[in-house]
């Protein structure tokens, strides 16, 4: 849908917010077509929508309110206008290209959602897996997909007889693998983890020819999803290209370069010159060729730095002044342009691409993450793009792909090492990570020091502290748990413990 978006004024909004419906008059021409319009105060953010009834060219009259005094063109009727959650440029979208920027007014593409209904699950079946599901049913044993998926060919090759006598073997295996009521699930996939985790070793692997890219493995690894840490030791990237772009390698190269994030330092030396109070900045030919930057891009980046004189006569070095001299905000300076982006995306340090041998299709890999920002690049296919970052996945996709991506990550470092988890173990955990609505740690920040159980967190760490504190409050232990019970030296209420048996003996009878 094409929409108008424009740039005004906050009183503007405010005056006729107050006098909706109203009429409008501005300064450019309004299509017939267009019935909705977004306005934004501070080129950033849109905030407020508006529907737009009849549109007609400007002739000046007293029952109108004006954009700006000159210079007028059209009049447009706001019949409502609403505020709504802040869009940013990025959303709208012009020739199929995301909107960097613009001035005062455009006419862009807003994508629509269309919500739906979600189909009934086993009807987007294929016919032979459902009839095989169904006939189970039938027969009171429930099977999953990928089950019944696996059991298609058997029915092609079984006579009805036999297949009958099929899905009777596996609904017994299926029963046999069930857990079993008030098992502790907990302990056991405690252990299923923590033995393999023994074998696992501390390594990190690194990117074919590409010596300083590494991803952490193993071990330190496993910690690290675990421990839900606030940044990895060794973020990265997998950035995969729309079908279109992912066998072309001029258009993978380029999206290369946008995702890389070059700083001055990567493109060129800095000299403190003391005794002029000066930073010298000598561009290297050879590194701005190979990251695509000219030398008006350092000059441009340079610009945007608040405080600074900036001398380029010669064509060549660049020569930097600070409007108020002094020697410590001279140093200050100095670090912070080392660190300033000239093109790419923040947090990407580096980007290659290679072909992968089983699709032959390329792919991008990043030292480095951002993924709110990488999704927004045109050619990326959002749905396959994926960072090691956990928290930064709960960020922007939020908790249930944070879930997800807790056990895939798990998932793969175990893998990795040979070692075989049971997935169901490994979705405990995410589970468990996750299920109040945020990611936490296992431990003593998250899971175990959160537990309802006053003994069972002293039993955990800092013993003495969460004593003193549940006495101080007169908090009262359950002993519903596991450790709470050991501690105290009675059973627990998991398996024969969580039932009590009554001897009731009968009476002999009277003679």
């Amino acid at each position: 849908m094409t929409v108008l978006i424009f740039k005004d004024s906050k009183k503007n909004v405010e005056l006729f917010s107050k006098e909706t419906p109203s009429k409008y008059a501005v300064d450019f021409e309004v299509p017939d077509e267009i019935s909705e319009a977004y306005v934004t105060t501070d080129g950033k953010s849109f905030i407020y929508r508006l529907s737009i009834g009849e549109k007609s060219t400007f002739k000046d009259s007293k029952n109108i309110l004006k954009k700006k005094k000159t210079g007028l063109k059209s009049i447009i009727e706001i019949t409502r206008i609403e505020k709504i959650e802040p869009l940013r440029i990025a959303s709208f979208k012009k020739s199929g290209k995301k909107l960097g920027s613009f001035t005062n007014f455009d006419y862009v593409d807003l994508q629509s959602i269309k919500m739906s209904e979600k189909a009934d699950y086993t009807l987007t079946l294929a016919p032979d897996i459902r009839d095989i599901i169904k006939e189970a049913k039938e027969r009171n044993i429930e099977i999953p997909e990928s089950l019944a998926e696996h059991l298609v060919k058997y029915k092609k090759d079984f006579s009805k007889k036999e297949f009958s006598e099929l899905l009777d073997r596996v609904g017994k295996e299926l029963s046999v693998n069930m857990i079993d009521p008030h098992e502790a699930v907990g302990i056991i996939a405690a252990q299923s983890i923590g033995e393999p985790g023994t074998q696992m070793t501390m390594r990190t692997f690194h990117f074919a020819g590409v010596r300083e890219m590494n991803v952490t493995l193993g071990l330190p690894r496993l910690i690290e999803i675990v421990d839900a840490r606030r940044t990895p030791s060794t973020p990265s990237m997998t950035v995969f290209l729309k079908k279109e772009y992912e066998e072309n390698e001029d258009m993978v190269l380029s999206v290369v370069k946008e995702l890389e994030s070059t700083t001055v330092l990567d493109v060129s030396d800095i000299v403190t010159d003391i005794s002029e109070m000066k930073l010298v900045i000598r561009p290297d030919k050879g590194k701005m060729k190979e990251r695509l930057v000219v030398n008006d891009d350092l000059v441009s980046a340079l610009s945007k730095v608040k405080g600074i004189v900036i001398d380029n006569s010669d064509g060549k070095d660049i020569e930097i002044r600070l409007q108020k001299e002094s020697f410590s905000k001279l140093y200050q300076m100095q670090e912070q342009i080392k660190t300033l982006t000239i093109k790419g995306i923040p947090g990407i340090k580096r980007a290659i691409a290679r072909i992968e041998p089983s699709s032959g299709k390329w792919v991008i890999y990043t030292q480095g993450s951002n993924l709110k920002e990488v999704l927004e690049v045109d050619e990326v296919d959002s749905n396959r793009s994926y960072t090691n970052d956990i928290i930064e996945i709960y960020n922007v996709l939020g908790v249930e792909a944070a879930r997800n991506a807790i056990f895939n990550e798990a998932l793969r470092t175990l893998n990795e090492q040979g070692l075989e988890v049971d997935r169901r173990h490994l979705m405990l955990v995410a589970d468990m990570m996750t299920f109040g609505g945020s990611v936490r740690a296992v431990g003593r920040q998250g899971i175990s020091g959160k537990k309802s159980s006053v003994l069972a967190r002293a039993a955990f760490e800092i013993t003495t502290k969460h004593l003193l504190r549940a006495g101080l409050i007169g908090e009262i232990d359950p002993l519903t748990g596991v450790a709470e019970n050991i501690i105290v030296g009675q059973p627990i209420t998991l398996g024969t413990g969580a039932v009590d048996l009554v001897y009731n003996g009968r009476r002999s009878a009277q003679k």
